[in-house]
């Protein structure tokens, strides 16, 4: 964003890494003593027979280990600290009803206060679940670890994921709805069932069913006309978005090349894909042929992770591998293995056992659970970051509570307007260029959107844009400027203009300039300025005018109009 420093993000993810560094020392001296504690009280242990575990079970364990372990991975990633709300975040909350901002908001204002404290203690939570499920078990201890896996996969699903993007009227099970999450608290449940079902082949039925009804679902969203999938375009701007999203160049070639030929046959190519996740998710559902519908539940999931996906791991701010692979790990999972011999299943296996291996990881999984985040959470008790407003709110800074500077002006429709005729709603202030091609447009786009997206609370909202061009400054000037870019008939937008000296000494009231250049477009500010309805300002936003950031950007406005509403 136009509002972050040169080099903000990498202070942050500075900071992370130094955080992590530390809290890491941290845990391996934790290890190291639980090691040492159990090295001498080893002498004269007897090693007890164990059970073989079922082999889906063991495939399921292993599997939500290692995905919980890469997500924390991917959660210390340079770009999360300063990104993550506004990549992952905020975009999603623009078509989000008013009770999902309000579970997300407090969560969403905690990280941008302080990002580095809430990466760090995410990192930890996700490291250590993985590695406290792989380490298995089936005590106690082990159980509670699964139901922490649960609640925190829910917790995720609900804040990071937004209930699984299922809010979006774009939602599409190619694209990750209904969210990795959802089949971790899926998995961690299922991992719960004592053996004998894991025997009796009902613990892999569940899993077929969770993965058919989330196939089942897919088949709904991608047929329901609110998703734009029966268009020309719909598949294409799914398949082409993810080629572009980063993937290596050998796997985006047949991503864009599909997306490419896609548009003559687009109504086709989507009712194939809505027939082929109903009969594939029934089948599942049902039982039915389970192999069969297991290997085709697979190849429609890993065509997902791959061609809607692009895997789920690039582009800098990715949580997590995405449902395509998780969906696939489970069908593995559940496959219908042989039952085994019941002798040699009664019989247990002495197992050569490892006290001081498994305290390691024992050690380490509790430490990077119970310890690190609570080490990690004390940075949340610290004032604000002072990157964070500059590094990952968009700019957003708190100002004094001055009076907004007074004018009088004419508006787009020839009406003389007063700053203090604005009293009552909260306004957003900017200064725009009425021949600007550039900038000027994005952000008038950005400014619209954002107060449109507040529903009813929108007639709350003015928006004041300045007229700061010396030469177009005619009250046609900017009126085509607001007839042209769709803002007509939209009461609370003004664009007001007059006489040269008036306009430079309001600028200068604000602290901002122009500049005028022989040739081209004048330089002007992007600061948005936002009033109470006391007329006293109440912050400033530095806006971007790059178009790849204007969605997540809309939403910090969007986010900043609601909460002072």
């Amino acid at each position: 964003m136009a509002g972050m420093e040169p080099g903000g993000n990498t202070a942050l993810a500075g900071d992370l890494y130094a955080a992590l560094l530390w809290q890491l020392l941290v845990l391996l001296a934790v290890v190291a003593v639980v090691v040492v504690v159990v090295l001498l009280r080893r002498r004269g242990s007897v090693a007890l027979p164990v059970t073989p575990e079922p082999r889906g079970r063991l495939v399921l364990r292993v599997a939500l280990g290692v995905l919980w372990v890469v997500d924390g991975l991917l959660q210390a990633q340079p770009q999360m600290p300063s990104s993550f709300i506004q990549v992952d975040i905020a975009p999603g909350l623009d078509p989000a009803p008013d009770w999902l901002y309000a579970v997300v908001d407090p969560f969403q204002r905690m990280w941008l206060q302080h990002p580095v404290a809430a990466d760090a203690v995410t990192v930890w939570i996700q490291v250590g679940l993985g590695i406290a499920i792989l380490v298995g078990g089936r005590g106690r201890l082990a159980r509670a670890v699964l139901v922490a896996s649960a609640a925190w996969a829910g917790f995720v699903w609900a804040v990071g994921e937004l209930v699984g993007g299922l809010t979006d009227p774009a939602a599409s099970w190619l694209t990750g709805a209904p969210g990795a999450a959802l089949l971790y608290v899926a998995a961690s449940l299922v991992l719960l069932a004592p053996d004998r079902a894991w025997a009796s082949g009902s613990a892999a039925r569940w899993l077929r069913r969770v993965v058919g009804a989330t196939l089942v679902l897919g088949a709904v969203l991608q047929a329901l006309p609110r998703g734009g999938y029966w268009s020309p375009t719909g598949l294409f701007d799914v398949f082409s978005a993810t080629a572009l999203s980063g993937v290596p160049a050998p796997a985006a070639a047949p991503i864009q090349s599909l997306a490419t030929a896609l548009p003559p046959h687009a109504v086709a190519a989507n009712a194939v894909l809505v027939v082929a996740l109903a009969v594939v998710g029934l089948a599942l559902l049902l039982d039915v042929a389970p192999r069969a519908a297991v290997v085709a539940g697979g190849v429609l999931s890993l065509f997902a992770w791959w061609f809607g996906q692009g895997f789920g791991v690039f582009g800098g701010t990715a949580t997590d591998p995405d449902t395509g692979l998780v969906a696939a790990l489970m069908l593995l999972s559940s496959w219908p293995w042989p039952a085994p011999d019941e002798a040699a299943d009664a019989a247990p296996v002495a197992a050569a056992p490892r006290p001081v291996l498994r305290a390691v990881g024992v050690a380490a999984a509790l430490g990077c659970l119970l310890v690190l985040p609570v080490v990690a959470a004390v940075g949340l008790l610290a004032p604000q970051s002072a990157l964070a407003a500059v590094g990952d709110s968009g700019g957003v800074s708190e100002t004094p509570p001055e009076p907004a500077p007074a004018f009088t002006l004419t508006d787009q429709d020839g009406s003389t307007l007063r700053m203090s005729d604005l009293r009552g709603t909260l306004t957003l202030v900017v200064f725009l260029d009425p021949v600007c091609f550039d900038s000027c447009p994005l952000i008038a786009n950005q400014l619209s959107t954002a107060v449109h997206s507040l529903g009813g609370d929108a007639s709350k909202v003015s928006v004041l844009a300045v007229d700061v061009n010396p030469v177009f400054n005619r009250v046609q000037d900017v009126r085509t400027f607001t007839v042209e870019h769709g803002l007509d008939g939209w009461a609370q937008w003004h664009f007001v203009t007059g006489p040269t000296a008036v306009v430079r000494d309001l600028l200068a009231a604000y602290g901002e300039g122009i500049s005028v250049p022989n040739v081209g477009m004048i330089g002007h500010p992007q600061t948005i300025y936002l009033f109470g309805p006391d007329g006293r300002e109440l912050e400033v936003l530095v806006d971007t005018a790059n178009d790849d950031l204007s969605a997540s950007y809309v939403a910090l406005i969007s986010a900043e109009l609601r909460r002072h509403l």
